[in-house]
């Protein structure tokens, strides 16, 4: 039965890759934060399994770690923010519980987006997740 689970993952993650394949699709893993976030339109978005709160403190934490200082916090609800500054951009994480212990988070960095700087952020977080 396990054997079966492993095969059906590997098969549709296989089918996303493909299906995303040139918009910077990463799958993140982590026994905690099992998520996925992809790459498009300027920004890194994914879901992971995690409370709002947790996420929340997560998004601050990962700026912190990568040393990009904070300007806003704003938090209400279902959703949060947490806006700081990298070099001359403005990196902006947003998050929004879209599920029971299910939160979508949003990263963009500057105004037309930066890939690498995102993808970093994104990974920041996750595995505080």
């Amino acid at each position: 039965m396990r054997k079966t689970r492993q095969i059906t993952a590997a098969i549709l993650i296989s089918i996303m890759c493909f299906f995303t394949a040139g918009c910077g699709a990463v799958i993140v893993g982590g026994a905690a934060a099992a998520g996925t976030y992809y790459y498009m339109d300027g920004q890194a978005k994914g879901t992971y399994n995690s409370s709002l709160n947790k996420a929340y403190n997560a998004a601050q934490a990962a700026c912190k770690e990568l040393q990009i200082p904070v300007t806003e916090l704003s938090k209400n609800g279902a959703s949060a923010s947490v806006i700081g500054s990298l070099s001359d951009d403005t990196v902006t994480i947003s998050l929004k519980l879209v599920g029971d212990n299910i939160t979508e988070i949003t990263v963009r960095v500057g105004l037309w987006g930066n890939e690498e700087s995102s993808h970093r952020i994104q990974n920041a977080i996750a595995k505080r997740l």
